[in-house]
């Protein structure tokens, strides 16, 4: 009972290495970068092949016992495994079953390791060199997986245990000396781990603000502060996709240029606040009124406001415009200053791309629309 007890925890223990990490940058759980994993097992690689390589050549250095050597043999293949298995997967080492099976594997390497220490001072009858294998393991382990504090663990607490179990165990004689080092070496190893974290969290916080930052640039250089709609600038690279999106196709291009009646006459009257207001209310309007697949909204400057809209045909973009028109309507906002109704009002122009056409000359044609509609009575579509 007491081993079912131990074994549900530390079952419990490891599953709660996944996750760790929160890449502020990017939102993801993470665990351990995918090249210092790599890193990693191409250090137990070398490491093991130096330690089967080292006798093989030289008559005065012995070759490890044949259990040394199968150890070794055991780290390079689950080495190898896990290398082939990453470069597969990636950059998604933190995500899927792998990344739920990532400390049960850092556990088998702490495992493999420590046994394969205990077997060198059983051999050579010498703790120091278990000491400075450890030592020489524990510090790739540190510098890979100083982002999962239990991961970590997992690997470090079969080397300190198999460390404990050779000082009070397998010595003749007690060694204040040999504790005391392996008390410091485990000091060291953990605080470089808090100091790799800390260093970790200031280049992810950094990366997450410079993101930030990039992000308010770019929507203030595509965006309009007020209403929200595309700014002017953006509209010569919309009109540029939507021309390159009319190749090969039988769709039509139109642009619909729309202008608030008397808005000088709404700001004199309601105050400039309350025009803001009735900007965005008026943005509001607009998109809602538009096909989110082939219609954009921008705002051109002041009370103008334009659309570019892919359609079959005219009838299309005509309906587009009436739903602005009707949207705005029942939206009442007063305007005692208008001069043809008791509510704001727009007039709107509408010109078709043609072939070769540029965006100044379609503006064009559709503000001489515009116009035509102001001077026909306002609070209308010109086609």
């Amino acid at each position: 009972y007491a081993c079912t007890v131990l074994l549900n925890g530390l079952v419990k223990f490891i599953k709660g290495a996944v996750p760790v990490d929160i890449n502020h940058s990017t939102g993801e759980n993470v665990i351990t970068s995918t090249k210092g994993y790599m890193w990693f097992l191409s250090v137990n690689i070398i490491f093991c092949g130096w330690l089967l390589l080292r006798g093989t050549h030289r008559s005065d250095v012995e070759s490890l016992p044949p259990a040394l050597q199968i150890l070794c043999g055991c780290i390079i293949a689950l080495s190898l495994i896990n290398l082939v298995i990453t470069l597969k997967i990636k950059k998604n080492i933190n995500d899927g079953f792998y990344h739920q099976l990532l400390p049960f594997v850092v556990l088998a390497f702490g495992l493999l390791w420590s046994v394969l220490f205990l077997n060198f001072t059983l051999y050579y009858q010498n703790p120091l060199i278990t000491l400075m294998l450890t030592i020489s393991v524990l510090l790739p382990a540190t510098i890979t997986f100083y982002i999962s504090g239990r991961l970590l663990l997992l690997f470090s607490a079969p080397l300190v245990i198999c460390l404990l179990y050779v000082e009070f165990f397998l010595q003749d004689k007690f060694s204040v000396a040999q504790v005391g080092g392996a008390i410091i070496l485990l000091l060291v190893i953990y605080s470089a781990r808090y100091i790799l974290l800390e260093w970790y969290q200031r280049v992810q916080r950094s990366e997450y603000e410079k993101n930030i930052l990039i992000k308010k640039l770019v929507q203030q250089a595509h965006y309009d502060a007020l209403t929200g709609l595309y700014n002017r600038l953006s509209l010569a690279r919309f009109f540029e996709e939507c021309v390159s999106a009319l190749t090969g196709n039988k769709k039509k291009l139109f642009m619909i240029v729309l202008d608030i009646d008397f808005f000088k006459q709404y700001n004199d009257m309601y105050g400039h606040v309350a025009g803001d207001k009735c900007l965005i209310k008026v943005s509001q309007c607009i998109e809602q009124s538009l096909r989110k697949e082939s219609d954009s909204a921008f705002r051109f400057g002041g009370e103008e406001f334009v659309v570019l809209t892919v359609c079959d045909d005219i009838s299309q973009a005509k309906a587009i415009s009436q739903r602005i028109q009707h949207n705005i309507a029942h939206a009442h906002i007063p305007h005692k200053g208008s001069g043809i109704s008791s509510v704001l009002t727009i007039s709107q122009g509408i010109a078709q791309w043609q072939e070769g056409m540029t965006l100044e000359a379609l503006v064009e044609k559709a503000d001489k629309q515009l116009y035509k509609a102001k001077e026909n009575g306002r609070n209308r579509v010109n086609y």
